[in-house]
């Protein structure tokens, strides 16, 4: 070749490149003639190679090594070469028995990762380089590169590797020339990419080139011996993202990112992304295959993830790509996703059969392991890969090792590397030129709290938020933000990069996937990781998936849709209802805290409308946390005035509203427990059921207390207590004035009677006890459907508080209650119920005898039907002809047990209808008719046995709450009467 001066080398080979449409079909294939060898006894590829040999010979001129190699990429330089690393001291062969083809390399112990204070991008402008990287002058560096470069290949063998990233033969496909003079780089590339000669016979010169220009930068002067792992300490890497090209001088680990960061700058030109992304397929029973792209930080399982081995049956995963993902529009306006590389390269520390026997199949043959230890039988081992430690090893450094060395044997840095043929579960489709549809976008991140296990976004905006705040925690608490984990693969501003994401959804058709973030970090409050992981990663996987094809398992957060506890499978798994409650868990102190540096985060992408959209879906989560935290989800203005007034009444220190779900319900259920209030009982013999001790000063209805309050008194009733109504609502007003500071107010919509029935009656209860609202979810329909029947229409105002204040620092108590100063009063003529210093039964649930009798006695009696304490029953006829009774028997004289009976005579069956109240009315047609308003049973306990009423002992055998029973020994309840004799040790 023409000499030519040095710098050259930086140029880019003279080209007419295609347009920036990376859609647009490749060039047609124009083969050349067969180029002249540069070296002797090696043969230049077929193809247009003036280009390409003209920068061979420039670097050939510079650096001057001892010959040029032109690879090949065969099986056959690839065993050669190795052997020649073996020969040199680079590697170590391993035993041929236990790992076959394979060798363990050590570096120097100053070349064991990737160097990111030594590496600079080198823009035009300081503007165009992405905040995290360090920027550079071009001009500068390239004069410092090419001192440093001059000579430095001396004695040494200049290796010209083409490879492609992508599928060979795709139209996204990129084209490069790596040059380097190690071969150890050479044979890491011949597995992660493909390789060869072979590749550039359909090159034309009219395609762009990814340029890698590599040295150990550690000449060899004649009659010198080379060195194992031959470094620089002077060591640089320069990457020109405008000119698709890359220098790395003086240290050898991770060449092979060189070509993706060039590729990454090709996508931000072109507008496609170039991701740091693992491709998976995802089967379920149906056999129906969906593709998934999850976007990872470093550490955060991206390998273990994509090859994990499912632990539910009828589930399968396949392997598109476990570290890249490049994503384009297809010709179908579906997003795709296609796999830049041919190999894995990965972190070997914990990686074992336990946790990656995918991982560890693939990896037993023919593989490249840097910097592990080695053992005596002349195998592998690094921290993680078993239990216990081998007694004598020799570490990475080559040193010998036992365990009472105190030090790692193998590097943290410790690296695979092996072709991605060998993955036991690779994806039929992984080399898919025009890429594989995506499913779903799953975002991840490391957050030991705030952030649930998986949530789905709302919308595409909404899931470009959430990747643009991914982070990840130290074990410090510092928690690092990493938006679309562009630390990894980004040269470009972040704001642009970011825009490239949010762009994306006004080139998709409807097809657009949904989008999810993945957390498996949380840790409970000792620092222990909740989830599982690893295979049980799946189950995640299956909600996602099910998501996307209509499921309905999911609760509505601020942060997103999350699985409810049934939507998420657990089956086998052996994990407690609570802490999957805190694995979906959305704690609104925590997301308030999250939002704030959030926000500090987007303001440092100040780019217009990009900036602004993420910051309109930060402002949305805000708003969604203030519903949360108290805003009525209501537009009944009577509701929220009354709700409002109320607060600034009882001055709560939280306001939430009650929703009714499961979740919900489980998430109070696991607070009393931590607070004492309940006892979780056996899950073999009463399962998700709870024991509560009341004080024992409050542990019946206080009739005496009970206040019926008009007008006139004799509208009381010859029964009830009667007080002057103005008098008692001062006395209320009085107790109620900041009675529920340092508490949380819960708002209970509720209903009484079928919802939707023109006779169901609608109330709402304010109180402070989450005792209260457990009881309430059984005993009525409570929550959002209660309350969007509810719409405009009248309901009852329920006031409830225990009357125990707490004070700032005040430590609660189990049981709070207010004895001294017990109130369960009715105003008939508003109406209203206002209940004080009681938490028990009846006079704290006030939808039951409070309203569905008292209240509704006089509602009955004003639109002409009764409420009355009666049980309903079904009788069914050996004939099979239906009556329906009911049966007003005064408390304590057996309606319960009558309304469940299990009848005696052959033939006979009864259905229970309800077993305390009953509203009556005239039906259209002439006949009485009967409805329950209840939801529940409150019954009580002495006495009750599979004897007296097997239905109720068969109805209590799970999901019940038990006040103030005997606690066996085994952890189920006891009560006297239930059996002969009392077991022992209650």
């Amino acid at each position: 070749p023409t000499t030519r001066r040095g710098s050259d080398i930086f140029q880019a080979p003279p080209t007419t490149r295609r347009g920036s449409d990376i859609f647009q079909a490749p060039p047609t294939t124009r083969r050349g003639s067969e180029a002249p060898g540069i070296a002797t006894g090696f043969a230049t590829p077929q193809g247009d190679m003036h280009k390409i040999r003209r920068w061979v010979g420039q670097v050939q001129v510079l650096c001057k090594p001892q010959q040029v190699h032109w690879c090949t990429g065969s099986e056959t330089e690839y065993d050669s070469l190795c052997a020649q690393l073996v020969d040199s001291g680079t590697f170590v062969r391993l035993n041929e028995q236990l790992r076959p083809n394979s060798y363990l390399c050590r570096t120097d112990h100053r070349d064991v990762e990737e160097d990111m204070d030594s590496t600079v991008i080198c823009t035009k402008s300081s503007s165009e380089c992405n905040e995290t990287r360090k920027w550079a002058d071009p001009e500068v560096t390239r004069r410092e590169l090419e001192g440093s470069l001059a000579g430095c290949m001396q004695g040494r063998t200049l290796f010209v590797l083409p490879f492609v990233l992508g599928p060979v033969g795709s139209q996204y496909s990129q084209l490069g020339i790596a040059l380097t003079d190690s071969p150890y780089v050479v044979v890491n590339m011949m597995l992660i990419y493909h390789v060869g000669k072979n590749i550039l016979e359909s090159y034309d010169g009219s395609e762009g080139l990814l340029r890698i220009l590599h040295s150990v930068g550690t000449p060899i002067e004649p009659g010198a011996v080379d060195v194992p792992w031959p470094y620089n300490a002077a060591r640089k890497t320069a990457i020109f993202p405008e000119e698709d090209l890359a220098i790395r001088f003086g240290n050898s680990w991770g060449v092979h990112r060189l070509a993706a960061y060039c590729a990454a700058s090709v996508a931000h030109r072109q507008g496609w992304i170039s991701a740091k992304s693992l491709i998976l397929s995802v089967s379920g029973p149906q056999e129906q295959k969906d593709y998934v792209c999850a976007l990872l930080p470093p550490g955060c399982g991206k390998t273990s993830l994509a090859t994990m081995v499912p632990s539910i049956a009828g589930w399968s995963v396949g392997c598109i790509s476990d570290e890249g993902a490049w994503l384009v529009i297809g010709e179908d306006d579906r997003l795709r996703a296609i796999n830049p590389r041919a190999g894995l390269f990965d972190n070997c520390q914990g990686v074992s059969y336990s946790k990656n026997r995918c991982i560890m199949d693939t990896i037993s043959t023919n593989t490249i392991f840097t910097n592990v230890a080695l053992t005596a039988e002349g195998d592998v081992w690094w921290e993680g890969l078993t239990s216990f430690a081998p007694a004598e090893l020799t570490d990475w450094t080559g040193q010998p090792w036992s365990p009472k060395d105190g030090r790692c044997a193998a590097h943290q840095n410790a690296c695979y590397t092996v072709a991605a043929k060998q993955c036991p579960i690779l994806d039929p489709e992984w080399q898919n030129e025009a890429g594989v549809p995506i499913t779903a976008v799953v975002f991840g991140g490391k957050r030991f709290k705030t952030v649930p296990i998986i949530r789905e976004a709302f919308t595409w905006d909404h899931g470009m938020y959430m990747g643009a705040t991914i982070s990840v925690e130290e074990a410090d608490g510092t928690v690092l933000a990493d938006p679309f984990v562009m630390s990894d693969s980004c040269l470009c501003k972040g704001n642009e990069f970011l825009k490239t994401w949010s762009d994306l959804r006004s080139s998709l058709g409807y097809k657009t996937p949904k989008v999810f973030f993945m957390n498996v970090f949380r840790t409970d409050d000792e620092g222990r990781t909740l989830w599982p992981g690893y295979g049980e990663n799946i189950r995640l996987f299956k909600w996602a998936i099910q998501r996307c094809h209509g499921s309905d398992e999911a609760n509505r957060t601020p942060m997103g849709y999350v699985p409810t506890l049934t939507g998420l499978d657990t089956f086998g798994l052996h994990i407690r209802r609570s802490t999957i409650l805190e694995l979906i868990r959305v704690d609104g102190k925590e997301l308030k805290l999250e939002l704030d540096r959030v926000r500090g985060i987007l303001h440092t992408y100040s780019n217009g409308d990009t900036s602004k959209a993420f910051v309109r879906e930060l402002d949305r989560v805000e708003k969604r946390l203030a519903v949360e935290r108290g805003d009525a989800p209501t537009t009944n203005q009577v509701v929220r005035q009354w709700v409002e007034k109320m607060v600034r009444l009882c001055q709560p220190e939280t306001v939430h509203w009650c929703a009714g779900s499961e979740e919900e319900n489980a998430e109070l259920s696991e607070l009393m427990v931590k607070c004492g209030t309940f006892i979780r009982l056996s899950e073999q013999k009463r399962p998700n059921s709870f024991l509560a001790r009341s004080d024992p000063r409050d542990v019946a209805r206080v009739e005496g207390c009970t206040y019926i309050c008009t007008k006139d008194p004799d509208d009381a009733g010859p029964t009830n207590n009667w007080a002057d109504p103005e008098e008692m609502k001062q006395k209320m007003l009085q107790l109620f004035q900041g009675c529920m500071k340092g508490r949380t107010m819960y708002v209970v919509p509720f209903c009484m009677g079928p919802l939707g029935s023109p006779y169901a009656k609608y109330g709402i209860q304010l109180t402070d006890s989450p005792y209260v609202v457990v009881n309430m979810r059984i005993m009525a329909r409570m929550g959002v459907a209660a309350l969007d029947a509810l719409g405009d229409h009248f309901f009852l105002p329920c006031m409830h508080s225990v009357g125990m204040p707490l004070l700032p620092g005040q430590q609660d108590v189990s049981w709070p209650c207010n004895p001294d100063s017990r109130y369960i009063v009715h105003f008939t003529e508003e109406p209203s119920v206002w209940s004080f210093g009681s938490g028990y039964g009846g006079n704290a649930l006030l939808g039951k005898k409070c309203y569905a009798l008292r209240i509704a006695s006089v509602m009955g009696r004003n639109e002409g039907w009764l409420a009355e304490h009666c049980l309903i029953l079904g009788l069914t006829s050996p004939e099979g002809k239906q009556y329906y009774i009911v049966a007003a028997f005064p408390s304590a004289c057996g309606k319960t047990n009558l309304a469940m009976l299990v009848p005696s005579l052959p033939g006979w069956t009864v259905k229970c209808v309800g077993d305390d109240i009953a509203w009556l009315h005239v039906g259209e047609d002439g006949r009485l008719y009967a409805i329950n308003p209840e939801a529940g049973f409150f019954g009580v306990a002495p006495g009750t046995s599979n004897k007296s009423n097997l239905s109720a002992m068969a109805t209590m055998t799970r999901n019940s709450i038990f006040t103030n029973v005997a606690l066996t020994t085994d952890g189920d309840v006891w009560w006297e009467g239930m059996t002969k004799e009392a077991p022992d040790g209650l």
